[in-house]
């Protein structure tokens, strides 16, 4: 059987500018993750004119984006780094521009997809008699890749 469950998923993250050259990051495991996923979208246009083949609609695509959502358990041993993201999300430095540039990669049983975000957002939860949670969403910033495995 080919299925997998999403624990199967990691998640790896490398704080630098979209221009940054792959292959020479530095990606550190983003721990305690429960839900994570992405949404990759194209634009479209109407391409349809007057000579349309069987009045059929045409379309073309323009742009790709992405975006990446993760949410997990909060953790203060530095081992799962969210202070690290956490604090780039609300303090970005200098060395990305002060932006919130990151590279997200995740690794599945079926390949790795990988690409520069920006970090849009952190939000934590933390309920009187429940785990605290935290989620943050990463929009696209450059090429997605995805390789399969």
């Amino acid at each position: 059987m080919g299925a997998y469950v999403g624990r199967d998923n990691i998640i790896e993250y490398a704080i630098a500018k979209p221009d940054a050259v792959y292959g020479s990051l530095t990606f550190k495991r983003l721990g305690m993750v429960r839900d994570k996923g992405i949404d990759v979208t194209w634009d479209t246009v109407d391409a349809t004119a007057d000579m349309s083949p069987g009045f059929t609609k045409e379309n073309l695509v323009t742009f790709k984006s992405g975006e990446f959502k993760l949410s997990g358990v909060a953790r203060t041993e530095a081992i799962f780094n969210q202070a690290e993201v956490k604090a780039h999300v609300y303090n970005p430095g200098a060395a990305t521009d002060f932006q919130p540039f990151v590279w997200l990669r995740q690794t599945g049983p079926d390949g790795v997809t990988y690409a520069p975000f920006i970090l849009s957002g952190w939000n934590s939860a933390a309920p009187y008699s429940d785990v605290v949670t935290w989620e943050t969403t990463a929009m696209s910033n450059g090429q997605i890749t995805f390789v399969p495995a």
